[in-house]
């Protein structure tokens, strides 16, 4: 029961701690068309005030958040002190580029909004944005800094942009204003989010509140690593503010761990294997030899030094073997076929001489029996011409009991007898003119 009370007494200061009324002043002047900083030094800034007014209106329901620009045609007081954040969010859209910025001015009009507050309770702070130059001098800074101590009013100081130009001006400020380490001066390079310099920072939890305070009071085990990742940038949880969605955040850490552990199980499994083939790796290369000359290729047997382009080359001279196995084969069957074709045709050749011949041969003998007697020859050349061996003979193949044939073979007969008594007329004559030359010469 007392721890129980003890629990509920602390709660109940946390509580009260992180009351706070916050004025937020934002620089809209010229400068702030500049894209140093994505997108713009205007927007980022927007971005940062959002940020801080959600977390500390979500720190405790009764802290209130008002907005006012410091630029224009003057300070404009946008939003009063507020727990509406749809009002704090409507208040941004209006905000219009133009000027030059008034610090002091727009420090003195905030104390004064933050001075007739509706809920007195709580602390006072005054977060301003700094982005172009600061036109005041640092003797007037440092009074009003004197003046907001004075009143117990805390003030961050949030410069980027043109920090060398403002830093000694700031700082002065800052330290009239500090009482127990309550304000702070915080510088944001050109290319840095100034949403991640914010979230790293002590304003993110000063009074008791905001999201580490917050996280630190719920007990549980995500509100250290939040706080640690607030200082890394929220890298655990892939960028996403836990206090904003501490689901998401959540599900980005599992996946996160979970993909984390797969990764050291590959690289330890790889790491087994790597050391188990170590051992065989002598015994591997003293039965590479004479398995490589045992082993077909391409078996299982091959030897484990081959390397893929060895492998290449072997496939290439069997398929180029194989190609002039397949040209050897087509030549034998192209000359086989060549020889084959002049056989037949010399055989044709020799058919034909051996024809010619025999008939050469039965000319000289029909010339030869014509030179003995005149009528002998006539008869047994067209006996010779007739005979039927060699008239078989000359056409070969041809049917000789054809009518067709019988009727050319009769005329060539009739055409004949005609031609042999010319023949022999002539020579008759011929042998009368010789016999009266004869007789001329003798007398």
């Amino acid at each position: 029961i007392k721890s129980s009370k003890h629990a509920q007494q602390q709660y109940k200061n946390n509580n009260i701690m992180a009351l706070e009324s916050t004025m937020i002043c934002l620089d809209n002047s010229e400068w702030m068309r500049n894209g140093d900083y994505v997108p713009s030094r205007l927007d980022a800034q927007q971005d940062a005030a959002t940020m801080i007014s959600n977390d500390r209106t979500n720190s405790n329901p009764e802290s209130t958040v008002g907005i006012l620009s410091m630029a224009g045609q003057g300070v404009d007081l946008l939003v009063s002190p507020t727990e509406d954040q749809g009002k704090i969010l409507s208040a941004f859209a209006h905000i219009a580029i133009g000027g030059r910025s008034d610090l002091a001015t727009a420090l003195q009009i905030a104390q004064l909004a933050l001075k007739h507050r509706k809920n007195k309770n709580g602390g006072q702070r005054i977060l301003s944005f700094v982005g172009g130059p600061v036109s005041d001098t640092k003797e007037a800074l440092t009074k009003i800094g004197k003046l907001l101590k004075k009143n117990n009013v805390a003030i961050d100081i949030i410069s980027f942009g043109e920090i060398e130009e403002n830093n000694e001006k700031l700082s002065a400020l800052v330290e009239a204003t500090c009482s127990n380490d309550n304000s702070h001066l915080l510088t944001v390079p050109c290319g840095i989010s100034p949403i991640n310099a914010i979230l790293s920072s002590p304003i993110m939890s000063m009074g008791g509140g905001g999201m580490s305070a917050a996280m630190g009071a719920s007990g549980s085990s995500m509100a250290g690593g939040a706080a640690a990742a607030g200082g890394e940038n929220f890298d655990m949880y892939g960028g996403i503010d836990p206090s904003m969605d501490p689901e998401l955040a959540m599900a980005i850490r599992v996946s996160t761990e979970e993909a984390r552990a797969k990764e050291e199980a590959r690289v330890k499994a790889a790491q087994d294997q790597s050391a188990s083939e170590q051992p065989s790796a002598s015994s591997s290369s003293s039965s590479s030899s004479s398995s490589a000359v045992v082993a077909p290729f391409g078996g299982y047997g091959a030897s484990d030094e081959e390397d893929e382009e060895a492998l290449m080359q072997r496939a290439l001279e069997m398929s180029m073997a194989e190609m002039m196995h397949d040209q050897a084969a087509e030549g034998a069957k192209a000359a086989a076929s060549s020889s084959s074709v002049t056989a037949d045709s010399d055989f044709d050749v020799d058919e034909e001489l051996r024809q010619a011949l025999a008939m050469s041969v039965n000319a000289e003998k029909g010339i030869s029996s014509s030179s003995a007697a005149a009528p002998a020859s006539s008869s047994s050349s067209s006996s010779s011409f007739i005979d039927p061996a060699f008239v078989s003979q000359l056409l070969g193949s041809v049917d000789q009991n054809d009518p067709l044939f019988q009727a050319a073979l009769a005329q060539l007969q009739a055409g004949s007898q005609p031609k042999n008594n010319e023949e022999e007329k002539k020579k008759e004559e011929d042998v009368g003119e010789r016999g009266k030359k004869r007789k001329g010469d003798d007398k």
